[in-house]
């Protein structure tokens, strides 16, 4: 196990991009998504440009990025304001399984109460059990609805 003063959210801005791709690449890499680095540069630099979009940290271990996490910001009637979506979180294989992950989320708690958000949503795939297991011991729960999507254009 890690010490929490060893994990730190280090908020990114275009500067960051020449080691936040890399990260990027992986987790798509991870689940085999497809991957295009020029346009994945591009919402990147579009999304950190947008204040109003959301945020995206680097997840620092030891000082060094081991990953990242995308923040997307909304608005929920029913949730009283403005909430915010955890679009993706992602950690190195070597990072992993330290309670790096668990950390990072309680950061992130921490800044999306700063922000003034109202809750936080997130998603992560069916047959990812360690992922789904940690968002329950964080307090993440199912709301008993389905996420549904449909790609436009």
């Amino acid at each position: 196990m890690l010490s929490t003063a060893s994990i730190r959210l280090v908020e990114a801005d275009a500067g960051h991009l020449p080691v936040l791709l890399p990260l990027v690449q992986a987790f798509y890499d991870h689940f085999a998504y497809p991957f295009d680095g020029g346009r994945k540069r591009e919402l990147l630099q579009q999304f950190l440009a947008d204040r109003n979009a959301g945020r995206l940290w680097l997840i620092e271990i030891d000082a060094i990025p081991r990953g990242y996490l995308l923040l997307a910001f909304s608005f929920s009637l029913e949730l009283d304001g403005r909430i915010a979506f955890v679009d993706e979180l992602y950690i190195a294989p070597e990072g992993r399984q330290r309670g790096a992950g668990a950390e990072a989320l309680r950061q992130l708690e921490a800044a999306c109460q700063d922000l003034e958000l109202r809750a936080l949503r997130l998603e992560t795939e069916a047959s990812n059990e360690r992922a789904h297991a940690l968002y329950l011991r964080s307090g993440y729960r199912d709301p008993d609805r389905q996420l549904l999507t449909k790609p436009l254009g």
